[in-house]
């Protein structure tokens, strides 16, 4: 064999081995391009899935909101019932005057009439401290009368019928004298409230 056909069967050999190469490297190549794209797809579908996520958390929130929305007409009903009976039932039962001073004296009217209409001879009228929560102001009248047990059993029914809170919170009964049992000495202490 001369170097001729050694060098031909040489060249041969290497372009088979080229071939082989490239094809190899064109498989390795199409590996490395499906990888890549396995890849990308694998963080596509995880965006995917975190925007889905999102969407079903915004439309349960939407859900959330549109029910509160449908209740809010049920709600008004509601608030509007509670302000009228507030202010045809409450208001209407509560001492009306522009200041708390007039208040305080027409609760001192109240408490002198009902007093003097169940018969009871009214010694005394005195204006307590009065205390605020809220809008609304508790206003006190402290009284002092004398009268028969029937006067006072009286005034106190009719403190408690009349149309205005009237509240009697303390009271107490003493005889005036051991000979005459039927005449007592009555002291109390009443409240009613005004919106402040």
């Amino acid at each position: 064999m001369s170097i001729n056909q050694i060098l031909d069967k040489l060249k041969q050999s290497m372009a088979g081995q080229s071939r082989s190469r490239l094809a190899l490297l064109g498989v390795m190549l199409v590996l490395l391009v499906l990888s890549m794209g396995r890849y990308g797809l694998s963080i596509y579908d995880g965006y995917q899935q975190r925007i889905q996520n999102d969407i079903q958390a915004e439309m349960t929130r939407l859900n959330s909101m549109s029910s509160l929305l449908a209740d809010a007409e049920k709600h008004r009903t509601g608030h509007a019932v509670v302000s009228e009976f507030e202010n045809e039932y409450v208001a209407s039962r509560l001492i009306q005057a522009s200041t708390l001073s007039l208040a305080e004296a027409q609760f001192h009217n109240l408490v002198d009439d009902l007093a003097t209409e169940a018969g009871l001879n009214v010694r005394s009228l005195r204006v307590m401290s009065r205390s605020t929560q809220g809008d609304i102001t508790s206003l006190k009248i402290g009284v002092e009368c004398r009268g028969e047990i029937e006067a006072i059993k009286n005034f106190l029914q009719k403190a408690d019928s009349h149309d205005k809170f009237i509240f009697v919170e303390n009271f107490e009964t003493r005889i005036i004298n051991r000979r005459e049992d039927r005449h007592f000495n009555f002291n109390a202490e009443l409240t009613a409230w005004t919106k402040s």
